[in-house]
């Protein structure tokens, strides 16, 4: 976490870190947001099939953001076992929909902390702005899932389009032309497969973009080079990046680049 923190940035730039399933840690400027952090082994309890397959890469007492951002309420987004031990629930501010946002108060976030945004909302921190998207959930156990942009100061942005069904609603409703767009490609649970989800990208149009949601469990996995190669098809290959986790992904208003 130091490492991510002290990371050195022009100020046009943007650094993105992926944490593995759906979370990242994301910096531009002075600010650090996180987005769905999974550190823990949560769901597999009584559930073995659900097992993280690698190790968690930032222990919970370590990590450390300006803005922490919940999707939804499923233990993979909303882990209790890394919320109970993050340390700056009185500094950091927290973004979610409503029935996340109540269980991150019963988890111990102050609730002055916690803001609650849903779809075409927008909420502004500092040099951040987030802004909440559309999503056809998977579930009936979080109707109010919720994908959210966030934009800095400098320009940079990235659309993180939550857990949803791939859906011409979900496609008419996504921000157009982000510059970076992480998505999940598992095709299980409601979420889109590898070709629904280059026809997503297709969509939205975006400069780059970050398959996720594939990796971490084995029930719930699917090849990333699937997704690259429907991208291929689709004339995107260029735009798809290798995933890597905790390896820095570096763009501006023109490239991107990874170290």
């Amino acid at each position: 976490m130091e490492k991510i923190l002290d990371f050195q940035l022009s100020h046009t730039e943007a650094v993105l870190w992926w944490l593995g399933q759906a979370g990242y840690i994301i910096r531009s400027a002075d600010m650090t947001v996180v987005i769905d952090p999974y550190l823990s082994d949560s769901a597999a309890h009584g559930a073995p099939e659900f097992s993280r397959l690698y190790p968690v890469p930032i222990e919970p007492n370590a990590l450390r953001a300006d803005v922490y951002v919940v999707t939804h309420d499923h233990l993979d987004h909303l882990d209790p076992e890394t919320i109970r031990p993050y340390r700056y629930k009185d500094t950091t501010r927290f973004v979610a929909p409503r029935q996340a946002a109540k269980k991150l108060i019963e988890l111990g976030v102050p609730e002055k902390q916690v803001a609650i945004l849903h779809a075409g909302e927008q909420w502004k921190f500092r040099s951040v702005e987030i802004t909440g998207v559309f999503t056809i959930p998977g579930g009936a156990d979080v109707l109010d899932t919720t994908g959210y942009t966030v934009r800095f100061a400098n320009g940079r942005n990235v659309y993180h389009t939550s857990d949803t069904e791939y859906h011409p609603l979900v496609l008419a409703a996504a921000p157009r032309q982000p510059e970076l767009m992480l998505v999940p490609i598992n095709g299980k649970w409601g979420n889109p497969n590898p070709e629904e989800a280059t026809h997503f990208v297709q969509a939205v149009q975006p400069k780059y973009v970050h398959p996720n949601h594939y990796d971490m469990m084995a029930l719930n996995s699917e090849n990333p080079e699937t997704f690259r190669w429907y991208c291929s098809q689709q004339g995107l290959a260029e735009r798809c990046i290798q995933p890597e986790r905790m390896q820095p992904v570096i763009w501006d208003a023109n490239t991107i680049k990874k170290l």
